[in-house]
């Protein structure tokens, strides 16, 4: 897709998002960045044979930068796990089991993920607002136009591996970057490199400034 000789920067969005939700992120570099647009899961594919696949369609090396967001972040773990990155940087999200949620591993053996409607997960409003953290009339609607577009059968998949997901190895040169009053993916003080106090699960539109300080430094770095 690019000049793979080159070292480039891939960014993994949100469960059911877009690059939409890295818009406010400014990053002083010359290297290209891209956008990783999610590949339709193959039948009774696992995360980990999603993730290769994902890696070889856009060709990522050893080398490469990859900074997640949420699921994305589950994505660029497991990609870091098989691929040596020079960094990974997870915003929002977790880079082992032990890391998630325990509701989220509750639901994973008991599948009631699998409950939840289909017309839920494409029905923005006050509940969804107030687990994101969306205070602003502007975050709302680009938060109300990103659900009303995502694909519902890839959200419910991606919904089953986040609350499955059983990796145990957090891989090397990882960084995550997390806010305490995230309600989705509650934070884990003791794995987080960079506490951004008060900042929800959108901490890169929320936050924007501070998130994009702190990726500006670790790039120089």
């Amino acid at each position: 897709m690019n000049d793979k000789s080159r070292q480039r920067i891939f960014f993994f969005t949100g469960l059911g998002a877009d690059e939409r939700a890295f818009a406010h992120l400014k990053l002083k570099t010359d290297l290209p960045q891209v956008h990783v647009a999610w590949l339709p899961p193959e039948k009774e594919e696992s995360l980990t044979g999603y993730c290769q696949r994902l890696a070889k369609a856009y060709g990522i090396k050893d080398g490469d930068i990859l900074i997640g967001l949420s699921f994305g972040g589950l994505v660029a773990t497991e990609i870091s796990l098989k691929i040596k990155t020079s960094l990974t940087v997870l915003i929002s999200s977790a880079a082992t089991r032990q890391e998630l949620p325990l509701l989220y591993r509750i639901a994973g053996k008991t599948g009631i993920d699998r409950l939840i409607p289909k017309k839920l997960l494409k029905r923005p409003g006050k509940l969804m607002y107030f687990l994101f953290g969306l205070h602003k009339p502007e975050q709302r609607q680009l938060f109300d136009e990103i659900v009303r577009q995502a694909d519902v059968e890839f959200v419910r998949w991606a919904l089953r591996k986040v609350v499955t997901w059983d990796n145990r190895v957090r891989p090397e040169n990882l960084i995550k970057i997390h806010g305490t009053a995230d309600k989705i993916m509650p934070i884990h003080q003791r794995s987080t490199d960079f506490v951004l106090s008060g900042g929800s699960h959108f901490l890169t539109w929320e936050k924007a400034k501070e998130v994009s300080a702190i990726l500006n430094h670790l790039l120089e770095k």
